[in-house]
């Protein structure tokens, strides 16, 4: 098995695996323990509520204090946000003067095979990981960022902090240090515990990005270019709660936060929908701690923490990714990150169908605005999700993991709340069915277009969008000529109903196609020409007639890209073109050949 790289502030050692079985027994004798323990007190099966305010004073007041979901409304009553609760809180709620209406009920289901009927644990998730890594050491490295805050009061508990890097490894590939000639992009899942779908997008990323190298053209372009981080799980102490509620009730128990427990508490336990220890991680960044969205009450869902990244998980987490990328933006508000930066940054939540982008809280828009709503927009196009602002299509938020990524280091940084406001897929724990029947084919592409946009993604992101080009011929032999043709389309926006802030297609200018050398290596462009004659329309078909005299036998990359009017390149989409030596024997022997 490939070692794990255990990063600590000061040092960086080999995780071993001695040191990975131990873990492992102690996660095992944990479980056997809890197995035998005595029940737990099962709360009350919640019920989610469409709570209607009148006033921005009395959506703040449901956003910094109840367990308000990523979902926004109205209806004839008027406009509402959705709060889960028990009676309890609904009666509180009554009391304060808002008017509720009972939409969702909760079930429980029982799964004594598995994780709430398929889901995978963090054991699994953590040995899926170390599979990919021991099975591909050509394309994956992992590496231990820190610690939770229960590992760090004791260390037979808790879990240490991974993450993963995908790559064509070359040496010094998926080091600490941001420099480095590969683009990367950055994924995160899980930072609220209860959050069981974003950990599974996760995972299947991870697999599509191994099975396909060197199979997809497209996909090994990514990977020999530009390095993908993942961390399938931000929050293990609150994901382990989360599958204790399974082990004990039956049903997962709703911790969005870490287990950061005040002393004495006074907060639920086991924890319910509305009233938990912890502290809210994605309130808790060191950027913009403490604004609007967030509580001082340590039992709310929305608790910030005593002071501005106080958590060791986000204390790590920034870290890990202020050693990944440059600091690339000035240190006011209105200072614009340039359009030589590099780098994308994407974290997932559920749910309610939204790609968010910051800011998160009432302020003013950034000074990146319209490039950071073009790559939402875009990413949008693929999952049909509504597109805004936190506080333009849900609420305000502050102290975020995507406003620090963008503010603190200039990378666009964006969130997807995945999954529908309702249905038979919706909710934080949905069948697992919807993970392979809906979330995934919706956000596969989405993902690779964030992933392919990370080496310039403040003109890549405006330029257009180059769909998979095909070739008349996939084998032809050298000195014959190929024809290449690619759908290139600027005006490739999501129009979901709410979006905010839908950007305006440009024409197209030009495109072009390069042979095995990309663009930003030094290639050699090869013009290609618009189908009906000339390039006059956001969407449009290009051309491109390929000698191959001088290519050598073998499989070729081909790297095609467009520009719009205003001058923007967009992201290189790639195919192979094979030059096949059989074309040019006589049939005869082709036919031996073939044969043998």
């Amino acid at each position: 098995m490939r070692d794990f790289i255990v990063h600590r502030p000061s040092s960086i050692v080999n995780w071993s695996n001695s040191s990975n079985m131990k873990i492992k027994l102690l996660s095992l004798l944990l479980l056997i323990g809890l197995a035998f323990a005595s029940p737990a007190a099962q709360p009350t099966n919640p019920t989610i509520y469409r709570a209607y305010f009148t006033s921005a004073k009395q959506l703040e007041a449901l956003t910094s204090q109840y367990d308000v979901l990523e979902a926004r409304g109205k209806d004839a009553r008027g406009e509402y946000v959705l709060v889960m609760g028990d009676d309890e809180l609904a009666a509180k709620l009554n009391a304060e003067g808002y008017a509720l209406v009972a939409q969702q009920h909760i079930g429980m289901v029982n799964s004594p095979l598995s994780f709430y009927g398929g889901y995978h644990s963090i054991t699994e998730h953590y040995a899926h990981m170390d599979s990919i890594i021991a099975a591909r050491p050509d394309l994956a490295q992992g590496v231990v960022y820190g610690q939770t805050w229960r590992k760090t009061q004791d260390p037979n508990s808790g879990y240490d902090l991974r993450a993963i890097c995908l790559t064509k490894q070359r040496p010094g590939d998926c080091a600490l240090n941001p420099n480095t000639d590969k683009p990367r992009f950055f994924l995160m899942a899980a930072i609220h515990a209860r959050e069981l779908t974003t950990s599974e997008m996760v995972w299947r990323w991870m697999d599509d990005l191994v099975a396909k190298y060197n199979v997809d053209p497209d996909v090994t372009a990514l990977l020999d270019y530009n390095e993908i981080w993942m961390i399938p799980l931000t929050n293990p102490d609150g994901r382990q709660m989360v599958e204790q509620g399974n082990a004990d009730a039956g049903f997962p128990w709703y911790q969005r936060k870490n287990e950061h427990a005040q002393i004495p508490s006074t907060c639920s336990n086991p924890p319910t929908s509305w009233n938990q220890d912890g502290i809210d991680l994605n309130r808790n960044a060191s950027f913009r701690w403490g604004g609007v969205g967030t509580s001082t009450n340590p039992c709310d869902l929305v608790y910030r923490g005593a002071s501005a990244g106080s958590e060791p998980e986000e204390i790590a987490l920034e870290n890990l990714v202020s050693q990944l990328f440059h600091d690339q933006r000035g240190p006011l508000d209105t200072d614009a990150a340039p359009i030589t930066t590099t780098g994308s940054f994407l974290t997932l939540h559920s749910y309610s169908n939204l790609v968010l982008l910051p800011w998160g809280d009432n302020t003013p828009n950034t000074p990146n605005d319209a490039a950071l709503r073009s790559f939402a927009f875009r990413m949008s196009s693929f999952n049909g999700y509504v597109t805004g602002r936190p506080a333009e299509v849900l609420y305000g938020v502050s102290g975020s993991s995507d406003d620090w990524a963008y503010g603190t280091l200039g990378i666009p940084a964006f969130t997807f709340e995945i999954g529908p406001g309702g249905g038979s897929c919706t909710d934080f724990f949905p069948p697992y069915s919807c993970q392979d029947s809906l979330f995934w084919p919706l956000n596969r592409n989405a993902f690779y277009f964030a992933a392919k946009n990370a080496r310039q993604p403040y003109e890549s992101a405006l330029g257009p969008v180059t769909l998979t080009p095909t070739l008349s011929s996939g084998r032809v032999g050298a000195g014959t000529s190929v024809t290449l043709t690619a759908i290139v389309d600027d005006g490739l926006y999501g129009n979901a109903a709410g979006s905010v802030g839908l950007p305006a297609s440009q024409v197209i200018s030009a495109a072009q196609v390069f042979v095995d050398v990309p663009p930003w290596a030094g290639g050699v462009p090869i013009p290609m020409t618009a189908q009906d004659g000339a390039f006059n329309a956001a969407q449009e078909t290009a051309l491109a007639a390929l000698n191959t005299s001088g290519l050598a036998t073998g499989r070729h990359a081909l790297f095609v890209r467009a520009q719009d009017a205003n001058g923007n390149w967009g992201a290189i989409t790639a195919q192979w073109l094979s030059v096949n030596w059989q074309v040019f024997l006589p049939a005869t022997l082709r036919e031996s050949a073939a044969a043998w």
